[in-house]
């Protein structure tokens, strides 16, 4: 048997034919492979048509193949998918079966096929269970993803790689799963997977999205590598959380750890400057920009549009706004959108729309984000004629019908103008996108428009569409139901907060407190006051506000002391209630007790309002000499209103000298105003009036006195 097989061996061996040809093919195969490898897509497929041409036996390389499904082509991989399972390669061969799991997964709408293939495959590895979660993962089936990995486990033969880990705590990062993120981290430390920098720069990333900074610094410090990415993992954890003190320090240990920082790292600690709300933040942030200059990255544009959107926000100079977009070389719809933003947050409405068109015409095409934002600062009424014209651009380009923000944006904006058939058509048209902003913005505008009822229909809608009512869109009824002059939908709000669970939400408990006090029902709102565990300064302002308003002045001015006593610190409107109920209680002194605290004990600077009520109570009581000092040592330049009144006031007490002296010094201050000459001559002939009366009076008693004593005589 062996010599015969010995004899006939010729019989199984290539011909030099064959062997010329499976060379051949391969060297096809191999020139495939590598112009797809080098982004030459189209010379890839040319020599992979010679090849099916030519040698045919070529095709059944799975390398070429591979290589070929780079190129993106929906066409072509459905062919090279269809010539492999003719060969029945797309379930044995593992290489190409990850290849077409990673170009399925690719694109949304065929995650189904790459979930099919995945099921058919034959052997299962790493690689293939790694391919199919980030598959799951980019289509937003964070559950499917998760769902893998105890499969995975269960196979002994396919124990999770770095890879793998890697995958799943980027999803845990991006879905903000803290749970199942560090039950993957204690699984790493069982499987005992090297603890590599992508694995620890993950694990930190995690940690920092979750907000557990403690835990990240904890991985940071497990081993002494480090590297430019990890570090600026840690400084955008810090500022994600606001604190910018830590941030800062993250980036003096990575200078002193001698790594360099790059464009993101230096994005992500000027973000830290804007979000911190620290005093200190805008000195940060300016220091920060001159180092940017040290690395040569002023020009980046990452770093451009992080630096925009620090002045938006932190500097009141609109220069620094202006120059750091002008660094950036090539502006992207990024860089658009934060300038856009920072000139409406300054108050340049029409400069905000000439950035847009100028957007437009630089070629750069706005998202919705930029629409929402440039009609959210939307405020005057020459710029709703502008944002009129971007409705027509939202129009054109469909973004209403595609995206909610651009469609709220629109419904909040006329409903801002009061242009309320506009808002409604335009919610209208968003029959598939509409939430609970829509209808929120919707019953905000029909109850500044004097229409509650209207108003209040809304919340029929949200019921009947399924929309989910929030404590933002519910406190915003409330106040529509507040105008009306039944209480009874009022009460079905707050059984329908009782309902929602939204009863223990602040916003929700001060509009019932507003609700209740409007309508006389005091027992009802310190009830509802008394129900929330820890009230806000807005808490304590209603319920003081309900009281005065309803003539219990000297139980509001005792729960402002209350306020004061729990260490909740008074806002302005705390004073301006306060103030409010002193003048029209007739707590004159109080009063000046409490306008005097203002600064010197809470430090609340007294603002033109606060000077009006103050000024309004002294004259009220007609303590003229004291008001007409404090209008003298006013900071702020008084108004013609505030003149007005105290002339009333010393018309009305018949004081000449205090009125002519505060005339004198109006008429100094607005010598063109008619009004001041006439008070001052109506309070110059009331006192001339009152002089007379008194002295006709004491001469018509003298006569009749002497006329007594003349009667006398003759008798």
């Amino acid at each position: 048997m062996p010599l015969r097989l010995t004899r006939h061996r010729h019989l199984l061996a290539p011909t030099p034919r064959q062997v010329s040809q499976r060379r051949a093919a391969a060297s096809w195969a191999a020139a495939v492979a590598d112009h797809a490898r080098s982004g030459r897509h189209a010379a890839a497929l040319t020599v992979f048509r010679r090849v099916l041409a030519a040698h045919p036996a070529a095709a059944a390389d799975e390398l070429a193949y591979s290589a070929l499904l780079r190129c993106r082509d929906a066409r072509l991989a459905y062919q090279i998918h269809a010539q492999a399972c003719r060969r029945g390669l797309a379930t044995s061969n593992p290489v190409l079966a990850c290849s077409l799991l990673a170009f399925y997964s690719s694109a949304r709408s065929d995650l189904p096929a790459a979930a099919k293939l995945f099921d058919e495959m034959a052997h299962r590895d790493a690689v293939s269970y790694t391919a199919m979660m980030s598959a799951f993962a980019r289509a937003g089936d964070w559950a499917q993803a998760l769902a893998l990995y105890p499969r995975m486990l269960a196979a002994a033969a396919t124990p999770p790689t770095e890879h793998t880990f890697a995958a799943l705590l980027t999803l845990c990062a991006s879905r903000r799963l803290c749970r199942h993120g560090r039950q993957l981290h204690a699984q790493l430390l069982r499987w005992g997977v090297d603890f590599n920098l992508v694995l620890k720069t993950a694990l930190v990333h995690m940690y920092s999205c979750c907000g557990f900074m403690g835990h990240a610094h904890a991985v940071l410090r497990s081993t002494p590598e480090t590297d430019v990415v990890l570090w600026t993992a840690m400084i955008a954890g810090y500022s994600w959380t606001g604190d910018l003190q830590d941030a800062l320090r993250m980036f003096r240990h990575m200078e002193l750890a001698a790594v360099p920082p790059n464009a993101f790292t230096f994005a992500g600690i000027i973000a830290a400057c804007s979000s911190s709300g620290h005093p200190q933040g805008l000195q940060a942030g300016r220091q920060l920009h001159a180092r940017v200059f040290k690395f040569a990255l002023e020009h980046d544009t990452s770093v451009c549009n992080a630096l925009v959107d620090f002045y938006s926000k932190s500097s009141a100079r609109l220069l620094d706004l202006v120059h750091a977009f002008n660094a950036a070389d090539t502006p992207n719809v990024v860089s658009w959108t934060a300038f856009i933003s920072g000139l409406a947050r300054h108050g340049r409405d029409e400069d905000a729309f000439a950035a847009f068109a100028e957007m437009r015409a630089s070629g750069v095409q706005p998202n919705s984000f930029t629409v929402s934002t440039l009609l959210k600062g939307c405020t005057s009424s020459q710029c709703f004629i502008n944002a009129a014209k971007i409705h027509a651009y939202v129009l054109k380009t469909s973004l209403q019908s595609l995206d909610v923000s651009v469609g709220n944006s629109l419904v909040d904006l006329y409903s801002r103008f009061a242009k309320m058939d506009e808002a409604w058509a335009v919610a209208t048209s968003m029959a598939l996108v509409r939430d609970s902003f829509t209808y929120t913005s919707l019953a905000k505008g029909l109850n500044q428009a004097g229409l509650p009822n209207k108003a209040l229909e809304m919340i029929v809608h949200m019921f009947q569409e399924g929309v989910h009512v929030d404590g933002f869109s519910l406190a915003c009824f409330l106040s529509a139901a507040t105008t009306l002059p039944s209480i009874e939908p009022g009460m079905q709000l707050h059984c329908c907060s009782v309902k929602l669970g939204f009863s223990s939400q602040v916003s929700v408990s001060n509009s019932l407190i507003n609700m209740y006090s409007k309508h006389k029902c005091l027992e009802d709102a310190k009830s509802v006051f008394q129900s929330i565990r820890e009230p806000s300064v807005v808490s304590w302002n209603a319920l003081i506000s309900g009281l005065a308003s309803n003539g219990s002045y000297y139980e509001a001015l005792s729960v402002f002391e209350d306020m004061t006593l729990g260490g909740v610190e008074p806002d302005g409107i705390t004073f301006s209630i306060v103030l409010h109920a002193c003048t029209h209680g007739g707590l004159v002194d109080i009063g000046i007790n409490h306008f005097n605290s203002m600064r010197k004990q809470f430090g609340v600077s007294p603002q033109r309002s606060h000077y009006a009520l103050f000024l309004d109570m002294l004259g009220r009581a007609g303590r003229l000499t004291e008001a007409a000092c404090t209008i003298e040592a006013m900071p702020i330049q008084p108004d013609l209103s505030m003149y007005r009144n105290l002339l009333a006031f010393c018309e009305l007490h018949n004081d000449l000298v205090v009125g002519e002296n505060v005339a004198r010094k109006a008429l100094e201050l607005y010598p063109l105003d008619t009004v001041f000459q006439n008070m001052l001559s109506g309070i110059c002939g009331a006192a001339w009036k009152h002089e007379r009366g008194v002295h006709a009076h004491s001469m018509k008693t003298d006569a009749a006195i002497s006329f007594d004593v003349l009667i006398s005589s003759m008798r």
